[in-house]
């Protein structure tokens, strides 16, 4: 497993970089400064060598011409006061050797040599040997050396301050509270807002006013997305109740005659039966058979014979107490008709109604087509001990009764 990566302000990085650039830049800038110092040292050099050159070699060569060594050494000494030159070497040519300067370095591999010529013409009198004091130049490039670095190192150190000073308090500062802000937010603390502490005097934005601009409009849309997230849930949570009612109630339904189907019948009836078991109520049941449905599909086909079923259903359905009694297709041309707190009697009553009724009933198929159908009912109540298989096998056992009877009657027991 790797480390992660150590955290480094990004303005420290900054302010580390600009110091590192300026000090580069002023190691430049000494370099081109000696480089410049070396050039006028050796001009200078050259200047004093055509001064010596002009001015105390007639005097040397007067000065050996006449035999004077006082006013050799005099002059010696002269050439030797400059501080460019190192040591001074008058070779005379009688053998006389006269010397100024510091005599180590007699043996500078580099000395400059120029004969002494005489004052009349002829043979040069003798030599002069000039060897450049390096400790001289040493001494020169060190000053100034030390001047440009003193003046250039107070200018950007001053400079270095002043950036790391205005990088801390327009970078560093703002951006430190952001990192904090982020690090520290909480899914808890999504809408607490972020604020930067920054210069009332100025009047222009940049990327950070932006940036925290831009977060502080997240956070207002995520505010009142909040906000309006209970709205929204106990919406959706409607809606899906309402989907789910809706597929509950399409399970339960007979697709074709708009009842209750054969899984209601499963689901219901055994609460009503247990009610009325519990409460003492009446109960009864009507289960009820279309006659001789067969012969109208075989006759007609099965699309009249959906609309009979149709029919027959919302015939019996319309004569039925609202929210009180209910009808299911059982299958085919079945039904079942649950009769809460009704008497056996009631019962009775309510399926002959319902059989006059479809009797009575002219189908109209279409304007070719009209129809009359008869029934056949089997009617029984809730005995103690029921149970909701018993009282359907019950009512079912009295509607073949009835069909055998010759069909459109009803047959009941208790």
């Amino acid at each position: 497993m790797t480390d992660s990566p150590k955290f480094r302000p990004i303005a420290a990085r900054l302010i580390h970089r600009t110091v590192l650039l300026s000090v580069l830049c002023v190691l430049v800038v000494l370099a081109l400064q000696t480089a410049m110092l070396w050039q006028q040292h050796r001009q200078r050099l050259a200047e004093v060598l055509g001064t010596v050159g002009s001015t105390h070699v007639p005097l040397l060569g007067v000065a050996l011409w006449d035999i004077e060594p006082n006013a050799v050494a005099l002059q010696v000494r002269a050439i030797a006061d400059w501080p460019e030159i190192g040591h001074v070497r008058v070779r005379a040519a009688t053998g006389q050797v006269f010397e100024g300067g510091d005599t180590a370095l007699i043996d500078a591999a580099h000395a400059l040599v120029m004969d002494i010529p005489a004052p009349r013409g002829g043979p040069p009198v003798g030599r002069l040997e000039l060897v450049a004091d390096p400790a001289h130049l040493r001494a020169v490039v060190g000053r100034n050396a030390l001047q440009v670095l003193l003046g250039y190192g107070v200018l950007v150190t001053a400079l270095c301050v002043l950036i790391a000073v205005m990088l801390r308090r327009e970078l560093q500062t703002p951006l430190e509270s952001m990192a904090r802000f982020a690090s520290e937010l909480t899914p808890e603390q999504l809408t607490t807002p972020l604020q930067i502490v920054r210069s009332s005097r100025r009047n222009r934005l940049d990327e950070i006013d932006v940036l925290a601009d831009g977060f502080g409009k997240l956070q207002a849309g995520l505010r009142g997305h909040i906000d309006n997230l209970d709205g929204l849930v106990a919406e959706r949570t409607e809606q899906l109740e309402q989907l789910v009612a809706e597929i509950h109630r399409l399970s339960m339904t007979d697709a074709l005659t708009g009842t209750y189907n054969r899984r209601s019948i499963d689901e219901r009836l055994p609460s009503e039966v247990e009610r009325a078991h519990r409460y003492g109520r009446e109960l009864s049941v009507l289960f009820v058979d279309l006659d001789h449905f067969k012969q109208i599909n075989d006759a007609h086909g099965h699309p009249v014979g959906d609309v009979v079923l149709r029919h027959m259903a919302a015939s019996v359905r319309e004569q039925l107490r609202s929210g009180v009694d209910w009808i299911a297709r059982y299958g085919g041309e079945e039904f079942v008709v649950v009769l809460p707190e009704t008497p056996l009697a009631s019962a009775v009553a309510t399926a002959e109604r319902l059989r006059e009724r479809l009797a009575a009933d002219v189908i109209e198929v279409n304007a070719d087509l009209r129809l009359r159908i008869t029934s056949s009912w089997g009617v029984t109540c809730c005995r103690p001990g029921d149970d909701s298989g018993a009282l359907v096998a019950r009512a079912d056992t009295l509607l073949y009764e009835a069909k055998l009877g010759g069909r459109n009657r009803v047959a009941f027991s208790a």
